[in-house]
């Protein structure tokens, strides 16, 4: 009789622990910037922040130019994969997420693996390799900081 109520307990929780496996999502807004040496333009000019904050860690870079900006959804089961113009793929995929901030692991061919926290607010800038002249960034954050 005892197995036989464990069993039945089994069954009710097994529901319970599917739906703890399954897969988690966050939206992420994705920016590629160019950033590089050459010229002073800084377009558009909500990227004015992210040019005074490399000023201030010292990073010398005069340009920033926006080359694409989507809003993704990003799970934690698959990656999801963002083109970048220098002809790779880079790959977000969510590792938890812990009250208002998210852990994403950040792959990109020919660098390192790099796990990043996104809040609710601000940005996360990550390198994601060379083109034209420059380096191109990946700016994460989420929509609602926008």
């Amino acid at each position: 009789m005892a197995m036989l109520v464990l069993a039945l307990v089994g069954l009710l929780f097994t529901p319970l622990a599917a739906r703890a496996q399954e897969q988690q999502k966050l939206k992420v807004q994705v920016e590629v910037v160019l950033v590089s040496r050459k010229g002073t333009e800084v377009e558009p000019s909500s990227l004015q922040k992210m040019k005074e904050t490399f000023q201030r860690q010292n990073f010398n870079f005069t340009s920033f130019k926006q080359l694409s900006q989507q809003s993704l959804e990003v799970g934690s089961k698959e990656s999801t994969e963002v083109k970048l113009p220098n002809g790779v793929n880079a790959s977000l995929r969510l590792l938890r997420m812990q009250g208002d901030t998210a852990t994403l692991r950040v792959e990109v061919p020919q660098l390192s693996a790099v796990d990043v926290e996104l809040g609710r607010e601000g940005s996360v800038y990550q390198r994601a390799g060379k083109h034209v002249g420059g380096e191109l960034i990946l700016v994460l954050s989420s929509p609602a900081a926008k």
